[in-house]
């Protein structure tokens, strides 16, 4: 892994919609073929419009570039991590393990767990088991995975 870069987080508007889209397209699109054998389109556009207007996702920004997308819900008993998306030029940056260690520290003050869900062909699985996240429920199409405080 490279040197962490320095790196700040904005709140999404619906005109981040297009960026929201480039990095489902470029990080998830082969993972979404291989889960579910077809990319609709359409749909990923209206979700990537739907995302960039949650109130819980945040552009991960390097200086004034957009680089990436951060979306985190936060419950009474738990924080659901939604996405955490790099554009593929700066994924391996450290980003995405601040990130994360953010939430985990954040969760732990408040004694309770992180949980996500991860598509079951994406190796990021490997990545999250680094932090000491364990899945908890599989699917065939989903892992789910949670670390406790």
């Amino acid at each position: 892994m490279k040197a962490s870069v320095n790196f700040t987080l904005r709140q999404a508007t619906i005109d981040d919609a297009p960026l929201f889209y480039s990095v489902i397209a470029r990080t998830m699109r082969d993972l979404i073929i291989a889960t579910w054998g077809v990319w609709d389109e359409l749909l990923v556009q209206r979700e990537s419009y739907e995302d960039s207007s949650s109130p819980n996702a945040q552009v991960i920004q390097i200086g004034d570039v957009s680089v990436g997308v951060f979306t985190v819900e936060r419950f009474p008993t738990y924080i659901q991590l939604e996405q955490i998306y790099l554009l593929p030029k700066y994924q391996r940056l450290g980003i995405g393990t601040r990130l994360l260690n953010s939430l985990i520290s954040e969760a732990s003050q408040s004694q309770i767990p992180v949980r996500l869900r991860v598509l079951a062909v994406n190796s990021a699985k490997m990545f999250y088991e680094k932090f000491g996240f364990a899945v908890t429920k599989a699917t065939s199409d989903f892992l789910y995975m949670e670390k406790s405080p």
